[in-house]
């Protein structure tokens, strides 16, 4: 033997790097085999020792990057809501009962106490459709004709949610308002009014009287007049043009102050219902809702089933993602014990004889076909 060589023995009993022994026969093979290439009984790893535990620096940085990664979300969704809305903040608050078209019962689709308004910038006139506009056209948002305006008022700190009914051209010359949106619609029908001297409108240019509007209201079911000489003719503060502004649940109690178009924040497109209450519960605003969680008062609350959809909305928010992740580990789990369990059964159907094979050859002291192959080619390689 030369020095330096190993013994059969020890050539044997060490394992080959990267392979493993086959638990029935002995034989190394490489276990990404599967499957023993003499025998074919399945091949199982050795198990595998756990690692050494996540060093505190290695964690901090998997933190911080979880965290960069929810951060940088959150700016890219901002970022896209301002670049469609044009305005900062993007979004308001309903605090009143103003729009509600219930008392009792809030809907999808309409804007009611607690709801997150989404605010679009409306800068010039020709961004806006007034109830007049839409009753000719037939655009309605939030359940009415036309568009519903965020505006702000004087000596009000929070913004005011109404709808846009129609826009006046205060004419100072003859000390009247001129609505020419009216030309539209169909004069004694949907519309009409008087004059101040009391004779019946017969346009609607010169208007200094009264003006009423037919089948408006969010049912079509009112008849509301608008006294333009009382409200807003005899006040020198609103002498000038602006959008006569009405909230849905107000009836036809109107606005007595014109909005002027620099006024206006903006154009309400889309809302988040409920969530609003969660602002309006830890801040409050004075004389609005609400004074506590659940408070459904007809003056200062917000509807029940906006309370009982927003606790459940925050129930499955909370409970999703548990759900979500448990679910997930009980299924990967249950697939990888049935391919586990598959793997341990299945054996290919020439293993017995293969096995029994090898058994009497043992016995017989003949070697298996493998040593035969070895020596024939020994034997070859000889010969030549």
């Amino acid at each position: 033997m030369v020095p330096g060589d190993k013994s059969p023995e020890e050539s044997v009993d060490e394992p080959e790097q990267g392979m493993i022994s086959c638990q029935h026969c002995g034989m190394k093979a490489d276990p990404s085999g599967k499957y023993c290439p003499r025998c074919g009984w399945l091949l199982k790893s050795p198990e595998v020792e756990p690692g050494p535990p996540r060093n505190i620096k290695k964690s901090l940085l998997l933190l911080g990057r979880d965290v960069g990664v929810a951060v940088l979300i959150v700016l890219i969704v901002l970022g896209g809501i301002y670049a469609y809305t044009r305005v900062w903040p993007p979004m308001v608050v309903v605090e009143s009962r103003s729009m509600q078209h219930s008392d009792s019962t809030s809907y999808i689709g309409v804007i009611d106490t607690g709801d997150l308004v989404l605010v679009q910038a409306a800068p010039q006139r020709s961004d806006v459709t007034t109830w007049v506009e839409g009753k000719a056209s037939g655009y309605a948002t939030y359940g009415n004709h036309g568009d519903v305006l965020i505006y702000s008022k004087e000596g009000d700190p929070s913004p005011i949610i109404h709808r846009s009914m129609f826009w006046l051209d205060y004419d100072a010359t003859n000390n009247s308002f001129d609505i020419p949106d009216l030309t539209r619609l169909p004069l004694n029908i949907l519309w009409g009014g008087s004059y101040a001297n009391g004779s019946a409108v017969k346009s609607p240019y010169g208007l200094d009287g009264t003006l009423w509007l037919a089948h408006s209201g969010w049912r079509g079911d009112l008849n509301i007049t608008f006294w333009l000489n009382r409200d807003f003719l005899a006040n020198a503060k609103t002498r000038h043009d602006g959008y006569v502004m009405l909230g849905d649940n107000n009836a036809n109690i109107y606005d007595k102050t014109l909005v002027l178009q620099e006024d206006v924040v903006g154009v309400a497109r889309g809302e988040l219902p409920w969530f609003g209450l969660l602002k309006l519960t830890i801040a409050p605003s004075p004389g609005s809702c609400c004074s506590h969680w659940g408070d459904t008062n007809l003056v200062t609350g917000a509807p029940k089933n906006s309370w009982d959809s927003l606790l459940i909305a925050l129930i499955l928010i909370i409970v999703s993602p548990i759900l979500i992740d448990l679910s997930t580990t009980l299924l990967a789990k249950g697939k990888k014990s049935d391919e586990e369990e598959a793997e341990d059964e299945k054996e290919p159907d020439s293993s017995s004889g293969r096995n029994e094979e090898h058994i009497d050859r043992k016995v017989k002291g003949e070697p298996p076909d493998e040593d035969k192959q070895e020596d024939g080619g020994n034997m070859a390689g000889d010969g030549g």
